[in-house]
């Protein structure tokens, strides 16, 4: 996980945005997606795709976050939401 080694916060915003900046256009919006807890079904409904591609998108989006479960996409996902509405005001 993120803070696990102590890094603070310029380290951890450093660290998600360097993670985030790997995904394409499309895995960004899958990310938002389910971090609102949305299933791939629902996923694939509201993109206009397949289950199947959705949860394509999100086993690519595990790797590229190098995280483990649908959770710590969450969590990121919701950290970097926290940071941009922080940097905005």
């Amino acid at each position: 996980m993120l803070l696990g080694n102590g890094i603070g916060l310029s380290g951890e915003i450093d660290e998600i945005r360097s993670r985030l900046s790997v995904l394409s256009a499309r895995e960004f919006e899958v990310l938002r997606l389910v971090a609102t807890g949305m299933t791939n079904y629902s996923i694939g409904v509201d993109l206009g795709i397949s289950e199947r591609t959705a949860r394509e998108h999100i086993a690519r989006i595990m790797l590229k976050l190098r995280v483990g479960s649908r959770v710590e996409i969450a969590v990121i996902a919701t950290k970097w939401d926290l940071l941009q509405s922080g940097a905005q005001g």
